[in-house]
């Protein structure tokens, strides 16, 4: 197996910045007559453009791809936060933009948290045997990750695990994932929903103690982080923020169950070099006074 490639574009121009992302890393893998559902961060009902959900023109960069590839439906999901979101979805699309989107191009919005739902089994689960999400992830043939870049109290990063681990799971089965253990529950579900492509919007993004504003602090970092391998692009992006992948739990515990990679050695960076785009972001209170997990 060759090595996970992951790109670092320089955002001028939206669309052309997610085109050039893409493109670096080989493609979205759209066939004709695909069903792609496209999972952005639309956690709570929240203006775009201070780090806390995903930015629109991205999202809709990412609809326009996947129909010039001859996509057959494009659907737009993602199941709110609570308090935060009060599990509103629909107010969080609106808030956004996203409902402008689809309706300019046509295309469904889900919510996760009360769509059509389906039990999946999880194999060989940290704490999960079973997780309901929502049925349209399952069912489609191309999943697109499309979450902002920010820090969490809970996880200290959250991009591309994360956003799938816990924004496809059920409004119910939210609370379950944080009261049986938030990083290894998300990877659980990550486990079940297949990912073809992860696109991270790091234009503004967010540092200190995330995911909300305040108490953190939204950060302009003006880049996009992409590939198929969401571990890898995980840890690409935690060494963007100046953090050690090796301090992100969730991502030991997806290596450890063989959903992707995370030592550098293994990732081929495209694009802008990596050390050029270094930054530090604010920790997380609760990770001020982190010991790396590398030794666990």
């Amino acid at each position: 197996m060759g090595k996970a490639v992951v790109s670092i574009v320089k955002v001028e121009e939206v669309s052309d910045a997610v085109e050039k992302a893409v493109e670096l890393t080989g493609g979205l893998d759209v066939k004709e007559g695909d069903v792609v559902v496209i999972k952005p961060n639309a956690k709570n009902p929240t203006a775009p453009g201070y780090g806390i959900v995903t930015d629109p023109r991205v999202v809709e960069a990412v609809v326009r791809l996947s129909l010039q590839r001859g996509a057959r439906k494009v659907k737009i999901a993602e199941g709110a936060a609570y308090p935060s979101g009060a599990y509103n979805t629909f107010a969080a699309f609106e808030a956004i933009g996203i409902t402008e989107i689809a309706k300019r191009w046509d295309v469904e919005l889900v919510d996760l948290n009360s769509y059509d739902s389906i039990d999946v089994d999880v194999t060989s689960g940290f704490v999960l045997d079973w997780v309901r999400v929502g049925k349209s992830v399952i069912d489609a043939d191309v999943v697109i990750n499309v979450p902002v870049l920010k820090t969490h109290k809970g996880t200290l990063l959250s991009a591309c695990v994360k956003n799938i681990g816990v924004g496809c799971a059920t409004r119910e089965e939210k609370k379950r994932l944080h009261r049986l253990g938030i990083d290894e529950s998300l990877v659980d579900v990550y486990s079940v929903v297949p990912t073809q492509y992860h696109l991270v919007d790091g234009i503004v993004a967010l540092e200190g103690d995330g995911p909300n504003l305040p108490p953190g602090k939204s950060k302009p970092l003006g880049l996009l982080i992409a590939g198929k391998d969401g571990v890898a692009v995980d840890a690409v992006c935690a060494k963007i923020m100046g953090f050690d992948p090796l301090d992100v739990k969730h991502l030991q515990l997806a290596r450890q169950r063989g959903l992707g990679v995370m030592d550098m050695e293994e990732i081929t960076v495209k694009g802008e070099k990596l050390e050029d785009v270094v930054t530090t972001f604010k920790r997380p209170s609760t990770f001020r006074s982190l010991n790396s997990l590398r030794s666990q």
